[in-house]
């Protein structure tokens, strides 16, 4: 492949069923972007997944970590199409000196078996363009996510009172602080927060929270976090209109 534009890697990426996505979005060499060309064939194509998340700003006057993209995460939702994303991690140097661990966001996926390095990445990238995962700082996970019974779905409606259920499986390491359904109308970002403050240490709970979205809503996303601000977040759902 000899690349020379925009319009060249939109091809390798659909001859080669690619994903593509912004790194560091909004500051560095990225600042304006992905903001800037949102309207490029290239955005808006299913190829190009989103942005990349990492724990900055890493503000403790804060009650969570990483709202640059998480807020990127709202908006280009609210863009017109469906977008994720992922954790990534500035990785320099690799000696005896360097800290990998503390600085590592790791993503989690919801795949049936881990796959053979001869069998390619096709398995991984759909799992990702599905957002059959979660991305975490480490301490805590969400193992499961199920929206009406479906796990990780991309997709679902209200039932008959209106509602959806929603059930996440947790495991984490310091107490926990909070749960957070965050949803928008495409203009309106709306916060849901579920109180997890009376958990301790080293803990597993099930929550099952039934959910009544707002008239108009377009998709919603989970987040937790706990007393020291690490935390686990999941991908937007999109509602079907009755």
């Amino acid at each position: 492949y000899f690349i020379d534009s925009a319009e060249d890697v939109l091809k390798l990426m659909e001859a080669e069923e690619g994903l593509m996505w912004t790194a560091h979005p909004r500051i560095k060499a990225s600042t304006g972007y992905p903001d800037k060309y949102k309207d490029k064939n290239f955005y808006q194509s299913p190829h190009y997944l989103g942005a990349a998340w990492k724990a900055m700003p890493a503000d403790y006057s804060r009650d969570r970590l990483g709202e640059r993209v998480l807020d990127l995460l709202d908006d280009m939702n609210d863009w017109g199409q469906p977008k994720k994303i992922l954790g990534e991690a500035d990785l320099f140097e690799l000696n005896a000196e360097s800290e990998l661990y503390g600085h590592l966001n790791v993503n989690y996926l919801k795949m049936n078996e881990l796959p053979q390095y001869e069998d390619g990445w096709d398995e991984v990238l759909e799992t990702l363009r599905k957002g059959r995962y979660f991305t975490s700082t480490g301490e805590v996970l969400i193992p499961s996510l199920r929206i009406n019974g479906k796990e990780f779905a991309g997709r679902t409606r209200v039932d008959r009172e209106g509602q959806i259920m929603i059930t996440v499986d947790l495991r984490w390491t310091f107490p926990l602080s909070f749960a957070e359904i965050i949803s928008s109308d495409g203009k309106k970002t709306y916060r849901e927060r579920i109180d997890l403050s009376e958990t301790s240490d080293f803990g597993t709970r099930t929550i099952h929270h039934a959910y009544t979205p707002k008239k108009g809503l377009k998709w919603f996303r989970f987040e937790v976090w706990d007393v020291a601000e690490n935390g686990a977040f999941t991908q937007p759902v999109y509602l079907n209109q009755p």
